[in-house]
């Protein structure tokens, strides 16, 4: 018989005795442990793949939220611009009626004791009293006026502050008021 040949085995893993030793066991345990390492890397980045489509739906949906609320703020900023606007002549309002003149009582007075030939032009109204300008053909009427607003409308404190030829119609003559108002009010 032939004799057998001998098998040589290669061992290629280190031998119990290098397993035993400092090395040995560092690297054994680097192997493992790095095994584990990149396996928790490939499901972190998988995960992170996965929830970029989540991540994308979301951002799209809330994208489109702000872009429908952005149309709702811009139709509705005609309506606040009004809204402003009505507060602004509210608050005018509340300031002119607060104070205890009756405007329509000072009109009545002054438009009950105009003479015929006076023609006013404005009507300035102030804390403590007021002044009227207008138009006269003579300085009768003007002084008229005054006299008629002193003793007939209750408005002992009123003065005239100025006359003078109308620059566009000499005929006519230009005039101011002041009228201080009482202070119990009107």
């Amino acid at each position: 018989m032939a004799a057998r040949k001998k098998q040589s085995l290669i061992n290629l893993l280190p031998s119990e005795e290098f397993a035993g030793s400092t090395t040995g066991r560092a690297l054994a345990w680097a192997l493992s442990t790095f095994r584990y390492i990149v396996i928790v890397t490939e499901l972190v980045v998988i995960l992170a793949f996965i929830s970029r489509f989540w991540l994308d739906a979301q951002n799209q949906s809330l994208r489109e939220e702000i872009e429908q609320k952005q149309a709702l703020i811009a139709s509705s900023s005609d309506f606040e611009k009004e809204f402003k606007e009505v507060q602004k002549r509210l608050t005018v309002y509340k300031t002119l009626t607060k104070d205890s003149l009756s405007f329509s009582k000072i009109f009545t007075d002054i438009s009950t004791n105009i003479p015929d030939d006076v023609l006013l032009s404005t009507i300035t109204f102030f804390e403590t009293g007021l002044t009227i300008e207008g138009f006269s053909s003579n300085e009768r009427s003007i002084v008229q006026l005054a006299v008629n607003l002193e003793k007939n409308a209750g408005y002992p404190d009123t003065s005239v502050a100025s006359v003078s030829t109308n620059k566009e119609d000499p005929s006519l003559l230009e005039f101011s008021l002041n009228v201080a108002l009482p202070k119990e009010g009107i």
